[in-house]
């Protein structure tokens, strides 16, 4: 339950960072993107902790309810736009408004994308393990977060910024985001194996028992 509570706080914290632009300079080349997909490769850390150790029903389940969460917060925060702002206090309101115009956009291509993109995620992941059995946990991984990260990286681009941005500044965010969720795939496989070697010494356990890696639901 605490995965994918952080799971659905860490969709929240995504929608408001995805309206910052940075700028990452690698090699001398500069790369456009927005602070929110940096923090979403936590996303595709707790599913597939959630897939290895609590099987495909768990995990997908977790996606659903990052959507639900998404879709109240969205409700929660159109409801506070349309409250009037307090006498003495319109520079306040105004700079509020300002500051959020961009996320309802947002907000809605990345509830999009994070839904559809965790969906692929969890049954890619299955699908492997379903034909490689209990080994190869690195390639289950690693093929879930490929597939994850292009489905991803395009769907929210081009929903949140097509006819907003120039297309090579689409190119340009698109390329870091697959870049560093590369990256991040392989950070996450030493996670990965770091909690199966804790589970092969009886250090995870379940209500008592050793936690064991449930069998594909496919």
């Amino acid at each position: 339950m605490w995965i994918v509570g952080l799971q659905c706080a860490f969709q929240v914290l995504i929608s408001f960072t995805s309206a910052q632009f940075v700028g990452l300079t690698i090699a001398g080349v500069t790369f456009i993107t927005i602070a929110g997909s940096l923090i979403y490769p936590t996303i595709e850390l707790g599913a597939n902790y959630l897939n290895e150790f609590y099987g495909l029903k768990i995990s997908r389940t977790s996606v659903n309810a990052q959507l639900v969460c998404r879709v109240v917060t969205s409700i929660v925060l159109g409801f506070l736009f349309l409250l009037p702002g307090a006498t003495g206090y319109e520079q306040n309101h105004s700079e509020f408004l300002n500051l959020n115009k961009i996320v309802p956009r947002i907000a809605a291509a990345s509830i999009f994308a994070t839904w559809i993109t965790g969906l692929v995620m969890v049954y890619v992941y299955d699908a492997v393990r379903a034909r490689t059995g209990d080994g190869m946990l690195w390639l289950r991984a690693v093929c879930a977060n490929v597939v994850s990260m292009f489905v991803n990286s395009l769907l929210f681009v081009i929903a949140a910024f097509a006819f907003v941005l120039p297309i090579h500044i689409l190119v340009n965010m698109v390329a870091v985001q697959i870049l560093f969720k590369f990256i991040d795939s392989f950070l996450e496989l030493g996670f990965l194996y770091g909690l199966r070697e804790m589970k092969a010494r009886g250090l995870l356990v379940h209500n008592g028992t050793e936690l064991a890696a449930p069998a594909s639901a496919t």
